[in-house]
């Protein structure tokens, strides 16, 4: 029998989940800044960076340079701009 490690703190919202989600189908449009991100969903910059931090640590998503400026990028193997 497999045991898991029990998880740190409560479960994460529907909400929470719904919104790394989106994030996560519009880099995988493009590359995308954190601030386009937000205005394109209507999210505070705070709440991006929220999401771009777990979708991060889960490993689904990375930061490239683009003219000075960082971009987010999914992680499919592709190089960055």
């Amino acid at each position: 029998m497999q045991q898991t490690a029990a998880r740190r703190g409560r479960p994460r919202p529907a909400e929470t989940i719904e919104r790394d989600e989106t994030i996560h189908q519009l880099l995988a449009a493009g590359f995308c800044s954190r601030g386009q991100l937000a205005q394109e969903t209507g999210l505070t910059t705070d709440l991006v960076a929220l999401a771009l931090g777990r979708l991060r640590r889960a490993g689904r998503i990375r930061q490239c340079l683009q003219d000075g400026v960082i971009v987010w990028s999914v992680v499919d193997g592709t190089p960055c701009p």
